[in-house]
């Protein structure tokens, strides 16, 4: 599933074929899997006897595993949502900037950074990652990490204003 189904929830229908030694038991069957918003990676669904059935009345349980499917922008931990932010100037990681971003659910928030942004550097945005199944109402972070662009080449005047500058 995809992580904006994974965040709002979906409906999926899933159809399978099974083996079936009783008269008028369907061999093919439709389940309608209702997937709850914030479910996790590896949450099983289990459907006791309606697998294949192997003596009259005896069928097997069919398992559904949900599965998360990359996304291009986003990574999950969690209840939390990870978001890099690519190609930030040196000049805005040291003075600080504001980007927008797109979330899941296609809202445009603006990120303000006021903080120097230093190589390990996070901001965390409080109340913008999953839903926490276990805790309803409450949400995980989105938590925001950055990729700064250093200057390949300095002149030594450039140099020099820099250091007397930061000193």
């Amino acid at each position: 599933l995809s992580l904006e189904e994974l965040l709002s929830g979906v409906t999926k229908k899933m159809k399978i074929t099974r083996k079936s030694v009783s008269p008028g038991r369907s061999t093919e069957y439709t389940f309608e899997i209702q997937v709850k918003p914030g479910w996790k990676a590896g949450t099983k669904l289990t459907y006791a006897g309606e697998g294949d059935e192997y003596a009259p009345g005896q069928a097997q349980d069919v398992v559904f595993v949900i599965k998360e499917k990359p996304h291009d922008r986003f990574q999950r931990s969690g209840s939390d949502l990870i978001y890099k932010v690519r190609g930030v100037k040196l000049v805005d990681a040291l003075t600080g900037f504001t980007f927008h971003l797109e979330t899941l659910d296609k809202r445009r928030i603006s990120v303000d950074i006021q903080d120097v942004v230093s190589p390990n550097y996070t901001k965390i945005v409080r109340g913008e990652g999953f839903p926490k199944s276990k805790e309803p109402g409450q949400k995980g972070d989105l938590v925001i990490t950055f990729d700064v662009v250093y200057p390949k080449h300095l002149s030594l005047s450039a140099k020099q204003q820099i250091r007397n500058a930061l000193q």
